[in-house]
């Protein structure tokens, strides 16, 4: 049942309580039948049989019938747990016999009037006919157990009744029970000391405590610290500091967080806080002789993990707190453990049917999946024929995306995943409350596997990443889902992105948060420069690395400013010797959302994203790509084999997913993030949830982030001229011009010419015209995009020529280039040459 169709019950339940209550309320015995005149029901005639159909067989207990309607519909609304609906209902049916048997032995006198308006004389009391044959003058329980004995089984029975409802009412007792120790007045010794003092203002209340804790009043604490020999060394501090808590309560300032005040209440020596005392403090009565011995000092608090709390730690940047994510709905487990059975049930069914014996061990319920596990009861059967039924589990149970594991990892039993009836989000905020990212130097969020673990990796130890499935199953949520979660873990002084965004609108959201290298790139042809850029920092860094004598980023940055200078003078070097060495190295991540379509721009790409997945692990620069189009001529040999983590959503066919994943089984998902991830080092994937974040919550971490400061863009990685570089998948043809050296470059100004001779241009024309190779023609459009003659790319459109010829002529007089009159290359394109 989704979630609508429960809605729709509960408001359908309300209006039938409500509906009930009217009618029984205003019931008489002169609205139905041939009474004159005749009465009326304020719901009419339908409520007026309705109430006299129940006051006539339960009697006063009608009115539980719109309680019980009300309580169904309170629950379905809540979204509250209907585990167990068979239990409760046959629960409800019990209460109802108990509460007419026990409301019929009410004297008749009690309620003589209300027997006259529902003409209830003939049944002898309040309970109807129900009542009347249960403990009536000739009721069965009457005669079997006589009045009191008809009390007791009757009190037996609703209480058996009570408990198989489940309705919660022992926790609402102790609720009560708490609360009223809570306020209870506080022990005479402690009668001038401020009521909020007395009832433990200095720690949160535990769930469920054991026992009451006893409280100490301050008269008992000076007493005990008069004795100088159990004073601890900071008793006169923390004397001193209680004081000072008892003045803030007076004035109306105690509401500051209690992790900073010194407990005074004595409990358990195995739970106590208080660096005074351990042992219980007595309660109220005589006065304890002797002071209780003195612990010794307590250990030093365990740091909270960073995203427990938003700390500045070494800097001015705060950590986005985790309260800006929404919390996990209350779970839903209505009927688990008997779809859990019945599904069980089906699967042993189905292959015992095919003459193959398995027994269903164990169930491991997920989010959206549940596992089973299966034993081969047949020693010769061959785990090989188990994979091939899942088409037939699939009919057998009627559902989907049923995915066969032969056999499970380190197990000898084969794995059978089975979608939920019931399916549940994977929200963000419960699992980044699970896991500690100070063990992580790039932690990233992927979701929770099939049997509910969390999903969580380390970009750092990936190192590269691959991301596929087909439009709509869940890729743009799970790349935001790995951009916030690095937003929330890591400065910007730690990681930095470049953002390629060949849509335009998927990672415009993020500009201007303080991690940006550059803006969110949108434009492919300058897509290749950065790529470029990453690649010349690459080298860079590993110059430094080698020059300090380490070998990944995570040693050199751990040396610290001091050992890195230190070991660069033992080789007569320094820091401004290295081309843009730092002496801390922050992690770089380069994303492309959608790899497919920067390929179809520029082929020349793939070589860039090569090397740098082959080469870039120890320097820190790490790559995300994504991609809706898998296949062979996108997701090459060569990506893959410098790709080795890859998350595969579903797909449209299996050779979509021998791609990604080299097996199949990604076009069997279910889709809305379901999804298979394979780990590096290991060659079966894992099926696991995505999880859900909300635009709200990728907006609010945003907006914290730009809050924080602005991003410091790099003008060089988008100059093309600058990061053209020998062996960054540079073509043939030498480089283009970088800086100035366009004004002096002929092969620039030929290519030019062409351009206004045939009133084309675009990377392949030059390329065909020039005789050059793509990436250096490449090189040649952003150049004339910078200087204005060209405009930005519009789709697969051409490249529009925005300014005339006598401007280029005059641009490079203006620049104080010469050339000779017989030089062709400069001669106006549509007199011809020579004129």
């Amino acid at each position: 049942m989704n979630r609508a169709m429960t809605l729709l019950w509960a408001v359908l339940l309300v209006a039938v309580a409500i509906f009930l209550t009217v009618a029984v309320f205003g019931y008489r015995a002169d609205q139905v039948g041939a009474a004159s005149p005749p009465g009326s029901n304020p719901m009419g005639l339908v409520g007026a049989y309705a109430a006299h159909f129940l006051v006539r067989s339960w009697g006063v207990v009608a009115l539980l019938a719109p309680i019980l309607a009300l309580g169904w519909a309170v629950v379905l609304w809540r979204d509250r747990d209907l585990d167990g609906v068979g239990r409760r209902l046959t629960g409800s049916a019990l209460l109802v016999p108990a509460m007419c048997g026990l409301v019929h032995l009410i004297p008749d006198e009690a309620a003589t009037w209300l027997l006259l308006r529902w003409d209830q004389s003939q049944f002898h009391g309040l309970g109807g006919a129900l009542g009347n044959v249960l403990v009536g003058p000739d009721g069965v329980m009457r005669q079997l157990f006589d009045v009191a004995g008809s009390i007791l089984v009757l009190s037996l029975v609703a209480a058996l009744a009570l408990v198989l409802m489940d309705l919660g009412l022992r926790r609402y007792v102790r609720y009560l029970w708490r609360s009223a120790r809570h306020h209870a007045p506080a022990p005479a010794e402690a009668s001038e000391v401020p009521e909020r003092l007395s009832t433990e203002p200095f720690i949160a209340p535990r769930p469920a405590p054991a026992k009451q804790r006893a409280t100490t009043s301050i008269n008992e604490l000076a007493k005990r610290l008069s004795d100088d020999s159990t004073l601890p060394p900071d008793a006169d501090e923390l004397v001193q500091r209680i004081r000072r808590h008892r003045e803030n309560l007076g004035r109306g300032e105690g509401s500051g967080s209690s992790a900073s005040i010194p407990a005074v209440t004595a409990s358990e020596p195995a739970a106590s806080t208080s660096p005074l005392m351990t042992a219980p403090a007595p309660m109220p009565g005589p006065a304890v002789s002797e002071p209780p011995p003195v612990a010794a000092a307590p250990p030093p608090p365990r740091p909270a993990p960073p995203r427990r709390d938003p700390v500045t730690a070494g800097g001015e940047y705060i950590l986005p707190p985790v309260d800006l994510l929404h919390a996990r709905k209350e779970r839903r487990d209505a009927e688990h453990e008997h779809e859990k059975h019945a599904t069980g049930k089906a699967i042993e069914d189905t292959f015992h049917h095919f003459n193959i014996n398995v027994q269903v061990v164990a169930a491991a319920r997920g989010p959206v999946v549940t596992q089973y596990e299966l034993k081969l009861l047949d020693q010769g059967m061959r785990v090989g024929k188990v994979e091939g039924f899942e088409k037939d589990l699939a009919m057998k149970l009627g559902t989907e995306g049923i995915r066969i594991v032969a056999p499970l990892p380190n197990k000898t039993t084969v794995g059978v995943e089975v979608p939920n009836k019931v399916k549940e989000a994977v929200t963000m905020r419960d699992l980044v409350e699970e896991i500690d990212p100070a063990t992580m130097a790039l932690p990233i969020v992927i979701g929770r596997d099939a049997v509910g673990r969390p999903l969580v990796s380390d970009l750092a130890k990936m190192p590269h990443l691959l991301v596929a499935g087909a439009t709509g199953m869940g890729k743009s949520v799970c790349m935001n889902a790995m951009i916030c979660s690095i937003l929330l873990f890591r400065r910007p002084e730690e990681v930095k992105f470049i953002m390629v965004d060949p849509k335009m609108v998927e990672l415009a959201g993020y500009e201007g948060i303080p991690h940006l290298l550059c803006a969110p790139i949108t434009d492919m042809t300058k897509a290749h420069a950065a790529l470029e850029w990453a690649c010349r920092t690459m080298d860079e860094r590993y110059e430094a690395l080698k020059a300090t004598g380490v070998r990944d980023i995570k040693t050199y940055n751990d040396l610290g400013e001091d050992e890195v200078r230190a070991r660069l003078e033992r080789k007569s070097l320094s820091l401004d010797d290295l081309p843009n060495a730092k002496a801390h190295m922050d992690y770089i991540v380069v994303l492309v959302d959608e790899y497919a379509d920067l390929m179809m721009v520029n082929k020349e790409v793939e070589k860039s994203i090569v090397r740098l997945a082959a080469k870039s692990r120890a320097c820190g620069i790490h790559v995300i790509l994504t991609t809706q189009r898998p296949s062979a001529d996108v997701v090459t040999g060569l990506i893959k084999s410098n790709l080795p983590s890859r998350i595969c959503f579903r797909v449209v066919d299996k050779n979509n997913s021998r791609v990604v994943l080299d097996v199949s089984g990604a076009e069997n998902l279910l889709g809305k993030g379901d999804l298979l991830f394979l780990q590096p080092g290991t060659s079966l994937p894992v099926r696991g949830q995505g999880v859900w974040l909300k635009d709200q919550e990728i907006e609010a971490i945003v907006e914290h982030a730009k809050a924080q400061g602005r991003p410091e863009y790099d003008d060089e990685i988008l100059n093309v001229g600058a990061i053209a570089m020998s062996g960054g998948g540079g073509a043939a043809g030498g480089s283009a011009p970088a800086g100035g050296e366009w004004i002096t470059d002929r092969q620039f100004h030929g290519a030019v010419q062409a351009m206004f001779r045939y009133d084309k241009t675009g990377a392949d024309f030059f390329r065909r015209k020039c005789g050059i190779g793509y990436n250096k023609a490449t090189q040649y459009v952003e150049q004339l995009e910078d200087l204005g003659f060209v405009g930005p790319q519009k789709g697969t459109a051409s490249r529009e020529i925005l300014k005339p010829w006598d401007q280029w002529i005059d641009l490079l007089k203006d620049n104080g280039h010469t050339w000779p009159e017989d030089d062709d290359t400069y001669h106006d394109p549509f007199q011809g040459p020579g004129v």
